[in-house]
């Protein structure tokens, strides 16, 4: 599921009861999204599937792969060249090089003496990766937030938000002209 910014920016300026945006500008709410989005995602991360060629190596040379939507991988499973199901390929268990895959900085590295059934095929590597942040003062940028995700970043927001209100007298002051916003028990 995706939102676009501008709809967060509506729901947003609704709960915070700056309709007019006299209090908030869209940058700040904008900065403060994508503050939430990065929030959320440590402990909520998007579940990911990346898919990556490899070839074989030459035995006993370090294997590794580059990913780039995955950052933190659970489960690699191992597909030949017509895509059927090879194998899965275990993660360390401690033990040293040879007992399974490892990741650092990014990259999968694969046991120094371990080889695939086939020269070539793919990987599947599954795990989660970060939400897409927004693109702030674009209205139709889009994050791909689902549903519970999107709570947690309006949640995010406003406390922050009013955390600022709290912190900065012009803000408040602002704030407080709009009726109805006097009463903050």
């Amino acid at each position: 599921m995706s939102v676009t910014f501008s709809t967060l920016l509506t729901s947003l300026r609704r709960t915070l009861r700056d309709e007019n945006s006299t209090t908030w500008t869209d940058n700040q709410l904008g900065e403060l999204i994508n503050q939430g989005i990065d929030a959320i995602g440590t402990v909520y991360p998007k579940e990911v599937i990346e898919t990556v060629a490899y070839t074989q190596p030459i035995q006993g040379a370090i294997n590794s792969v580059t990913l780039s939507t995955v950052t933190w991988p659970i489960r690699i499973d191992v597909y030949d060249d017509g895509s059927k199901y090879v194998e899965t390929v275990y993660p360390t268990l401690g033990y040293g090089a040879n007992s399974g895959w490892e990741i650092h900085a990014g990259k999968v590295f694969f046991p120094p003496h371990y080889r695939f059934t086939s020269d070539t095929g793919t990987f599947r590597v599954f795990g989660y990766g970060a939400w897409t942040p927004i693109t702030i003062g674009t209205s139709s940028s889009t994050t791909d937030l689902d549903t519970r995700a999107q709570y947690a970043v309006k949640v995010f927001v406003e406390a922050e938000a009013l955390t600022m209100l709290m912190y900065d007298r012009a803000q408040f002051q602002q704030w407080q002209v709009t009726a109805g916003n006097t009463d903050v028990t």
